[in-house]
């Protein structure tokens, strides 16, 4: 087997293994999303999910803090409290009536 041919198989196994990544993605994509738009439950804990992870950002903002990275903390800070204005207005804004 000679380099270009070795090279070729390669491409071409990278190429099927891309395609099966995105038609898995697409898959996982329209499961969640039937999950979403069909389950009360499953958006709490979304949320829920999401304003743990923006809660943990502002704990890291003050750790950072305390270690003197005043750019990091004021980042993670600032990332926080908008994922925070975000989800809150998400909840008010997009409220369903089930």
């Amino acid at each position: 087997m000679t380099e270009k041919e070795f090279d070729q198989k390669i491409e071409n196994m990278a190429s099927q293994l891309e395609q099966k990544i995105e038609t898995a993605a697409e898959h996982l994509d329209k499961g969640i999303t039937q999950k979403y738009k069909q389950s009360r439950l499953f958006r709490f804990a979304a949320r829920g999910t999401s304003m743990a992870a923006e809660i943990s950002l502002l704990a890291g903002a003050k750790h950072l803090a305390d270690k003197g990275k005043t750019t990091a903390a004021i980042w993670c800070a600032g990332l926080s409290a908008a994922g925070l204005a975000a989800d809150v207005l998400q909840i008010f804004l997009f409220r369903r009536k089930k």
